[in-house]
């Protein structure tokens, strides 16, 4: 799976790679898989992936990642962070 980087107009750094998830449990056109943008502050997601996007210059990976729809990040080990109160973050 190859992963890219490019620096978006206000300069903040991107990664970018496909997810393609097991049989079963995604629902709609993620089924597919998605492309997967990620950077220090935010996650999006792009399905489905575009052909040859590993091919793509910045300036396309940008405008993939302007299509793309944000999402929720996992924290590590999965599991949402608890407040004080003892409830998920949401």
């Amino acid at each position: 799976m190859p992963i890219r980087d490019f620096v978006d107009s206000a300069g903040v750094h991107w990664q970018v790679w496909s997810t393609v998830p097991a049989m079963g449990g995604v629902a709609g056109s993620f089924r597919q898989g998605w492309l997967t943008f990620s950077s220090a502050g935010e996650r999006r997601r792009l399905a489905p992936i575009p052909a040859n996007w590993e091919l793509a210059g910045d300036a396309e990976l940008r405008a993939f990642m302007k299509q793309a729809t944000p999402a929720k990040q996992t924290p590590p080990g999965g599991v949402p962070s608890e407040d004080s109160d003892g409830r998920g973050r949401r």
